[in-house]
């Protein structure tokens, strides 16, 4: 068995929830779509599509975690943020929607940026869609 330093331990707890929280969000609950329109502008709404309107949802490919400062740690934060996924399945335009802590929506943002997904479909054609995605630190 690894015994691992108690911040390490710490850490690894930090990502094991966030992970859970937002695959839960995805998957378990439809969350991602919060269908906070107001979080997007007219014309991203016009040129992209709500969760609801598609055949295929886009998918996680690549999902970094958040790189929480020590100075941080042990604090509780909830931040909402909406993003575009464009055709190719890359974040576009992330902006936050709504937060408990705005010491984290640095991280947040940083974070949200890198990563990528397959993107969501009308029938066999990629298009773009908004989404919205509470992350939860604790």
């Amino acid at each position: 068995m690894v015994s691992y330093p108690p911040q390490e331990t710490q850490v690894m707890r930090y990502i094991t929830s966030f992970r859970y929280i937002f695959i839960f969000a995805l998957l378990g609950f439809g969350a991602v779509s919060l269908h906070a329109d107001s979080a997007f502008s007219d014309d991203e709404i016009a040129s992209s599509s709500d969760m609801r309107d598609l055949d295929t949802p886009p998918k996680p490919v690549r999902q970094s975690q958040p790189s929480i400062p020590p100075e941080l740690h042990g604090m509780k934060a909830s931040v909402q943020v909406g993003f575009i996924i464009d055709e190719k399945g890359r974040v576009v335009k992330p902006r936050i929607v709504q937060s408990s802590n705005d010491s984290f929506n640095d991280i947040s943002l940083r974070c949200i940026r890198t990563w990528e997904f397959q993107p969501g479909k009308r029938g066999d054609t990629p298009v773009k869609v908004r989404v919205v995605v509470p992350l939860r630190y604790k």
